[in-house]
């Protein structure tokens, strides 16, 4: 858990927010992450997990998004966790920069096993995050993608399946709904967790 505090300045025009970091609720269908249903996704391509339907069920996240200097921006959705199927666990608590409303967070681990009289191998996994809004206005709405895959070099000397908890890759598109908040007055906000608290000041 980190916390970041920040005092947001108020402009007369709060609407427009010029300048100002814009602050969103969200609302996020992840039931495609929790319930995955591609067998390829999974060790020997069967589908495991919970049978459990869920219908207009959504999780509740504020997202903090702010322009930088030579078109870019950064965008804070707090802490990010998932586990798709047997494929390496999706984890991000950094900010990610992009621009224009589309922002891609990718992370490259490598491990490098080296197994006395059999083989040596590199397991190469690779998780990615990508948001795309449709507009950074009031309402916006979009897609958060999260993609996770394993591969072993060279392939011809990887572990079997069953001796690695994360062998198989997969990706799966998450849609959201946003609200913008306007701050009419200097307020601060704290991230908590996996959300953005937000807190008005005097």
């Amino acid at each position: 858990m980190r916390t970041k505090l920040m005092l947001v300045a108020a402009l007369a025009l709060v609407a427009c927010n010029n300048g100002q970091p814009k602050i969103y609720r969200v609302a996020v269908d992840v039931t495609p992450a929790k319930l995955v249903q591609n067998p390829a996704c999974f060790k020997k391509q069967a589908v495991s997990g919970s049978s459990v339907n869920e219908t207009n069920l959504r999780v509740e996240e504020q997202w903090v998004l702010w322009d930088g200097v030579d078109g870019k921006q950064y965008l804070d959705l707090g802490h990010q966790q998932f586990k798709l199927g047997d494929s390496p666990a999706i984890d991000f608590n950094e900010l990610i920069e992009g621009s224009a409303g589309a922002f891609t967070g990718q992370r490259v681990q490598n491990l490098q096993v080296a197994i006395p009289n059999v083989a040596n191998y590199n397991q190469v996994r690779q998780t990615i995050i990508t948001v795309s809004f449709n507009d950074l206005g009031a309402s916006p709405t979009g897609t958060m993608t999260l993609s996770a895959s394993y591969a072993c070099q060279p392939s011809g000397s990887c572990p079997p399946d069953d001796t690695v908890d994360d062998p198989r890759s997969c990706q799966v598109p998450l849609s959201f709904v946003a609200r913008r908040i306007d701050v009419s007055r200097i307020a601060g906000y704290t991230e908590q967790g996996s959300g953005v608290t937000v807190t008005a000041g005097p």
